[in-house]
């Protein structure tokens, strides 16, 4: 992986958009316990074999949106957002 100076952080390039998934979680906020729902990407790095795939929210794909475009125009069925 050949990471790229963002905004002086060190970003690696997304290959493409693998799949997409919701995860659930639970967690204690004042006093109770909430449930929360994130969309994440499986995530191919350029340059990397695919057991270094990982799993990222939307956040950390700023610079990939093309990429989560075409990932959702080719996989409509998948996850998103909307």
């Amino acid at each position: 992986m050949t990471p790229e100076d963002i905004d002086r952080d060190l970003e690696c390039e997304v290959e493409k958009i693998v799949k997409s998934q919701i995860i659930s979680y639970e967690r204690r906020v004042r006093g109770s316990t909430r449930s929360f729902e994130e969309l994440h990407y499986f995530v191919k790095w350029k340059g990397c074999s695919e057991d270094k795939n990982t799993w990222e929210p939307p956040e950390h794909l700023e610079h990939a949106t093309e990429l989560v475009e075409e990932f959702h125009r080719e996989n409509p069925d998948m996850p998103n957002l909307g």
